[in-house]
């Protein structure tokens, strides 16, 4: 990974976290061992236009 991707995926990290933070569900997300990170990595990815293959829990 370069840096720059690097920088990119702390960014939409960052992004996201703040946003979870507003609605007021960060706390309650980390409690149940929310991952930022590969939340993020799948959105650089959607928003590269790569395909997201659905997950079912």
């Amino acid at each position: 990974m370069t840096e720059a991707e690097t920088a990119r995926l702390m960014k939409v990290t960052e992004a996201i976290v703040r946003e979870l933070d507003r609605q007021g569900v960060a706390d309650t997300l980390v409690k149940l061992r929310f991952d930022a990170l590969e939340m993020a990595k799948v959105a650089i990815r959607a928003a590269d236009g790569d395909v997201v293959p659905f997950r079912r829990p």
